[in-house]
């Protein structure tokens, strides 16, 4: 688990409630909900560098660049699982190196960005990322440590008390959860398409552009918990990710002065989805098929 990086020598405005409140009073800084704007889906495959010309700016991005360019290939290998059968368990196997491909991003943005708001919102995504990370593991049973314990009694809901979910080991089947995974597939490679910018030389303005579809890929893994998942608990984990990542996506637009598009009622309580009785194959094999090439910005 790591630990929050704080920009070293930067200091930041007191203006952002976001940053200094508690959890739960984070609903009250964005009175509605926004959801990122749809972009254009294609495959991903080996992407040609984006760097226009060697000026001054693009040449100082270029360690920010890098740093996020290891995060995605730590995060999409780490996120390449095999698959158990049990929805909720490799939801988590999942979005947990989601999760921390989130911190190691705003990690490099606290390094090497400017803009104060976003230093803040970078701060708090490290936290609640941690929080997450910490309350989904708590969630199907694995043993925390009372730091890790403490960060998961910090979301709202995940402590409560849960019945078990409906599964038993007869009942677990791959076949099942070919529909959940064939989502999530389709979720990373829309993400990973869209991260994938042609450098500004703007630091900032590149985090957001790259944060934004990286915060909308979590909001469809949450979505895909909620519809196909059994775990009452990760099922309010998931709702609490759509409406934090939701929030910082508006956050971080407004930081860099980009318009918001029209506010949607938050999309957090879908109904489930049964899961199907007649056998679905999965193709190709047993391993899930996340085995996409990594974010590519890199400079020539």
């Amino acid at each position: 688990m790591k630990t929050m990086i704080i920009a070293s020598p930067r200091v930041l405005p007191p203006a952002l409630p976001r940053a200094t409140k508690p959890r739960a009073s984070a609903r009250r800084i964005v009175s509605s909900l926004f959801v990122a704007g749809s972009v254009s889906l294609a495959a991903v495959a080996a992407m040609s560098p984006a760097w226009a010309d060697s000026s001054p700016n693009l040449a100082a991005e270029r360690p920010f660049i890098d740093e996020n360019n290891a995060a995605m290939t730590k995060m999409m290998a780490s996120m390449t699982i095999k698959p158990t059968g049990n929805i909720d368990h490799d939801f988590v196997s999942m979005m947990i190196p989601h999760h921390q491909g989130a911190i190691d991003m705003a990690e490099a943005e606290l390094r090497y960005g400017h803009n104060q708001l976003l230093l803040r919102i970078s701060q708090e995504i490290v936290v609640e990322q941690l929080q997450e990370i910490a309350a989904m593991r708590v969630a199907i049973g694995e043993k925390v440590s009372p730091y890790e314990a403490a960060l998961a009694a910090s979301v709202p809901g995940a402590a409560a008390p849960v019945a078990p979910a409906p599964w038993t080991a007869g009942t677990l089947s791959v076949t099942s959860e070919a529909p959940f995974l064939k989502e999530n597939d389709a979720d990373m490679t829309k993400m990973m398409n869209d991260m994938t910018i042609k450098p500004t030389g703007q630091i900032d303005r590149d985090f957001v552009a790259m944060m934004v579809p990286h915060h909308q890929g979590a909001i469809d893994m949450a979505q895909a918990e909620l519809r196909y998942g059994h775990n009452a608990q990760l099922r309010r984990i998931a709702q609490e990710i759509i409406v934090d990542q939701m929030q910082e996506i508006a956050l971080m637009r407004l930081a860099v002065g980009e318009t918001l598009p029209p506010s949607v009622a938050s999309p957090t309580d879908p109904s489930p989805v049964q899961a199907p009785t007649a056998p679905t194959a999965i193709q190709p094999a047993p391993q899930m098929s996340m085995q996409m090439a990594p974010h590519q910005t890199t400079m020539k």
